[in-house]
């Protein structure tokens, strides 16, 4: 749903002069301070808030385009927009777990994966930040449809 059905759900009860000032936030947008924006994300099974994957991980979400937002929120929790509250209020919560990489292979040869009904995202530790977004829009866009057992 568009933001002009809000806008014209809002203008039967309050005057259009108030709409017309009114600034309507992106359906999915990580416009959050960065910090709150690592502090929204649960690290688990191998990761820490502190450790490198995350802090890269914030780093590239930053940078992503309205776009690529909706595609990382399709991805990870099978919807292509953020419930009110942003980030903070999914249920449960984005959580981030590492994805090891099983020799010879390292973590650069894997792809992220994703468990959309828990909001769970399998993250190798990848050597760079541009390797992490690489891998990230490669999973968001080649990975949507398919279902696998991991």
């Amino acid at each position: 749903m568009g933001h002009g059905r809000y806008a014209q759900g809002i203008s039967r009860c309050a005057r259009s002069s108030l709409l017309t000032r009114t600034r309507w936030p992106p359906a999915a947008s990580f416009t959050c301070p960065h910090a709150a924006l690592a502090d929204a994300l649960h690290a688990d099974h191998g990761y820490t808030s502190d450790s490198a994957a995350i802090r890269k991980l914030v780093a590239v979400m930053r940078r992503f385009t309205i776009q690529e937002q909706r595609q990382f929120l399709q991805f990870v929790t099978g919807s292509p927009r953020l419930p009110v509250g942003g980030v903070r209020a999914l249920r449960p919560p984005l959580t981030v777990v590492r994805k090891q990489a099983e020799p010879p292979l390292t973590a650069d040869d894997y792809l992220p994966s994703a468990m959309t009904c828990a909001n769970y995202l399998k993250l190798p530790d990848y050597s760079s930040e541009e390797v992490l977004l690489a891998k990230l829009r490669t999973a968001m866009t080649e990975g949507q449809g398919s279902f696998h057992l991991s």
